[in-house]
């Protein structure tokens, strides 16, 4: 009897500690996607961050002399971001900083939207620092197709969290790990930290998943400026394989007390598949957010010289086929 009350025993704490861990993994992916679904709620908030761009040049490449030669700044690049956003009014302004791979000097670009108008400055365009082209954003909402409008700058998640909820949210619970110590924030408050491994064990399952995404993925990236239309459509007609992950690969999620993502990690190795060869592609992007909700007042003030970007939008948009 002794024995048998003890065998009992035993396979009821083996059940106890394989449902505790199910249950525990469940419950990390719950509270991950919770924090991806509260970021809806941002209406105001400080950021800071930084991401490295190896791209390769078959993807981010246009016939338009202008426009790739803005892609290949950026193509393989570190970029660096902290500004202040407020959605309602749309109100937003950055200090972006483009340091090019190899290069030593940076290009710096003062970005501001302010009564539906974004106005930056970019030395490669503008003469002098104090000049300013401006772009009317309402006027661009309904007069083109262009995915830089008034409702989409206001209304489009980040970059990093569209991202995010596509490759991450249909995951088996058992790859959402949380850290057993909370991770300390900027502003010094604490947050658990939730990350998502790609490794060889799980990369097959994680691109099926991903792969059925991919329309989306796509669209997100295009929609954000990350992808030109014409690579976007040829992505599209190459089928569910044009863009793989890889590992190792890896997101990382600090969420503070509210539900809120507060600090983002992000280091993303995939493959893309364009005219029958295998491109290689690398994205790192670190995030932090801060202030959210309290109202952060913008520092920066309309510029006094300013120039319409109408002429330049000419030469970026090729002329419509009659």
């Amino acid at each position: 009897m002794t024995k048998k009350w003890i065998t009992l025993t035993a396979i009821t704490a083996i059940g106890l500690v394989s449902l505790t861990a199910c249950t525990d993994n469940t419950q990390v992916k719950e509270a991950f996607q919770q924090s991806v679904n509260k970021q809806s709620e941002l209406k105001s908030y400080t950021f800071d961050g930084s991401t490295t761009l190896a791209i390769s040049d078959g993807l981010m490449k246009s016939a338009n002399p202008l426009t790739n030669g803005l892609l290949s700044l950026i193509r393989e690049s570190t970029i660096t971001w902290k500004g202040i956003s407020q959605a309602d009014p749309l109100q937003y302004q950055s200090d972006l900083r483009i340091t090019p791979k190899g290069s030593t000097s940076p290009v710096d670009i003062p970005i501001l939207i302010k009564d539906s108008k974004l106005y930056f400055n970019m030395p490669a365009l503008n003469k002098t620092a104090d000049e300013f082209y401006a772009i009317d954003l309402q006027k661009m909402s309904s007069t083109t197709a262009s995915p830089l409008t008034a409702d989409t700058l206001k209304n489009t998640p980040q970059v990093s969290t569209a991202l995010t909820k596509l490759i991450f949210e249909g995951l088996d619970a058992k790859w959402f790990k949380q850290a057993k110590d909370p991770v300390k924030l900027t502003d010094g408050s604490t947050a658990k930290s939730i990350q998502v491994d790609l490794t060889t064990k799980n990369v097959k399952e994680i691109n099926t998943q991903f792969q059925a995404k991919l329309p989306e993925f796509i669209g997100t990236l295009q929609t954000n400026g990350l992808l030109t239309a014409d690579k976007a459509e040829a992505l599209k007609k190459n089928g569910m394989v044009s863009i793989a992950l890889k590992a190792p690969s890896s997101m990382k999620i600090a969420i503070d007390d509210q539900g809120f993502i507060r600090d983002q990690t992000l280091d993303i190795t995939f493959s893309v598949t364009l005219d029958g060869k295998v491109l290689d592609n690398h994205i790192t992007l670190h995030q932090t957010t801060d202030a959210i909700n309290q109202g952060t007042p913008l520092t920066k003030e309309i510029p006094a010289k300013v120039k319409s970007f109408d002429d330049i939008l000419k030469l970026l948009t090729p002329a419509a086929k009659k």
